[in-house]
């Protein structure tokens, strides 16, 4: 709602037009008000602000705060957005928020959740501001982390403490970013490309980190994170806080409760990452998506297969609408008028891409963690799938990549207000196609009730996988590559003079230690290591 920044002089004062263009940057995410702090070095402490808009009264805002404003002050600025709760902007509900009788000074973009009011009998509120909370919580509890722990609302701000000497940048999911200038001072606002601004206007550089050691940077602050600067000696404290999420499902549980759910698609990439987990004690569910694939059938008996097997539950989740009518996607893999040739010259790229498939699954899988956290009183959810691992991430698919699993971390993070108990674990994401056939045949895993084929054929036996895709291919030739027998029923018939010579594999301990699994302790005893 609002644009905020922050400027400690260390070393320099601030020109005119650097000043004009940290007001500017602001006021894009605030038309409704203008408020500037200035705290000197010997503590005292200059407010000014207009209800107007900062460029209807740029010229007395920049008046002011060059008149007042040296080295080693602290500035904080505002350019307030009036919200929906409030008819229109006035002096009294426009911050700087400043508490003399504390020596805070508060610049909030943000709100928060007014039934903490009732928290504070003893603190004494000088404005009707939500945001004076932040301060009453600070005051309350002493520590910044226990009140971004305590306090519910949405949080993007900046606090001066001058009895401690501390300057607070804290961002729950709202933007905030920092940047320092060597021989200028430290500077904090609300959009990070108006500090390249700064640093461009003040250097001459538009690019940042070109050196080894900066003398200048800039960078947003990851989310639901403190910096804590000591004035004093310059040094800086980041630390991370879980946030206080409400909803009417949403209690502490009495006992730990916790679920591994897996995206099932019947091949062995994903097969093996579930038989491994249960293997190491993991509850597991498998989900199998259909979405209209050649497969679909096939993939579906592989994962009942596999459900009976390892005697875990699995649940369908019905895409196909979605892919026909609203999608369209009209791919190798989906469109029967699309002949499947993802095995040859084409066989590491996306040629047979399906639109936005990993990501559609891993959102639905995401929701599902959270409903189970909200209304199933689960501690703990652990997500896991067989898009993340060595060969195919070379493959050419890059939601099967390790950076797209670290992409699904931000997605909840921001996504989803449960997401500090929901853990994506890309058992396989270090191992190999070859290594998975080794691992395989040491966990007594059935290759044979798996179905890695984009275009097999179901027959009164089972499937029937080709050997001309490139998915079948692949499992082919890991399998040839480890050594292992394969009894899966491959049309046209694999003959020995087209085989791959078995290769010299690493040993099965150096495979295990690269299995993403928080506790192996079961497996190491099943696999006698």
């Amino acid at each position: 709602m609002c644009g905020i920044f922050a400027y400690w002089a260390k070393e320099a004062a601030l020109s005119r037009d650097i000043f004009n263009t940290l007001f500017s940057e602001a006021e894009k995410r605030g038309q409704n008000g203008v408020g500037v702090t200035i705290t000197s070095i010997n503590g005292d402490i200059e407010t000014m602000k207009w209800v107007e808009r900062y460029s209807e009264v740029k010229d007395k805002v920049l008046d002011w705060v060059m008149e007042n404003h040296q080295t080693d002050d602290i500035v904080l600025g505002i350019c307030r957005a009036t919200p929906e709760t409030e008819p229109e902007t006035t002096l009294e509900n426009l911050q700087p928020i400043v508490d003399k009788d504390v020596f805070c000074v508060l610049i909030h973009n943000g709100s928060v959740t007014e039934t903490h009011r009732s928290e504070f009998p003893r603190y004494k509120f000088s404005t009707k501001i939500d945001s004076e909370m932040i301060i009453a919580k600070y005051i309350e509890t002493g520590n910044m982390k226990t009140t971004m722990e305590k306090l519910s609302g949405s949080f993007a701000f900046i606090l001066f403490d001058g009895e401690r000497d501390k300057l607070f940048a804290v961002t729950a999911f709202n933007p905030l970013a920092h940047a320092y200038i060597k021989g200028y001072g430290y500077f904090i606002h609300s959009d990070d490309a108006a500090l390249g601004k700064i640093i461009t206007k003040i250097t001459g550089a538009r690019k940042d980190g070109m050196r080894v050691w900066e003398a200048w940077y800039h960078h947003e602050i990851e989310g639901y994170t403190i910096i804590e600067t000591d004035i004093d000696t310059g040094f800086q404290f980041n630390q991370t806080f879980k946030p206080n999420f409400l909803h009417i499902s949403y209690s502490k549980p009495k006992e730990e409760k916790w679920v591994c759910l897996v995206a099932a698609s019947g091949g062995i990439d994903s097969g093996l990452t579930a038989h491994a987990l249960h293997d190491a004690g993991y509850k597991v569910h498998l989900i199998h998506f259909q979405y209209g694939q050649k497969a679909m059938d096939a993939e579906l008996w592989a994962v009942q297969k596999l459900a009976h097997h390892l005697d875990v539950p699995f649940h369908v989740c019905d895409l196909k609408e979605l892919y026909f009518h609203t999608i369209h996607d009209q791919g190798m893999l989906t469109s029967p008028w699309v002949p499947v040739e993802s095995g040859g010259d084409l066989l590491k790229s996306t040629i047979a891409w399906v639109s936005g498939r990993n990501a559609i699954f891993a959102s639905i899988l995401m929701g599902i963690a959270e409903a189970k956290i909200l209304y199933e009183g689960f501690t703990k959810v652990y997500i896991s799938a067989g898009w993340a691992q060595l060969s195919e991430e070379t493959g050419g698919y890059p939601d099967n990549s390790v950076r797209f699993t670290k992409a699904l971390e931000e997605v909840k993070k921001y996504g989803y207000i449960t997401g500090d108990k929901i853990e994506f674990l890309p058992v396989m994401s270090q191992l190999t196609k070859t290594e998975e056939w080794i691992l395989g045949r040491e966990l007594l895993f059935p290759f044979e009730l798996t179905v890695s084929c984009d275009n097999p054929v179901m027959t009164n036996k089972g499937p029937r996988l080709c050997a001309d895709c490139g998915s079948t291919k692949l499992s082919i030739w890991a399998a040839q590559r480890a050594g292992v027998a394969d009894h899966r029923d491959i049309f046209p018939a694999i003959t020995p003079e087209n085989m791959l010579k078995p290769m010299t594999t690493p040993p099965l301990i150096d495979i295990f230690n690269r299995l993403i699994i928080p506790n192996k302790t079961r497996l190491i005893r099943k696999l006698n290591l």
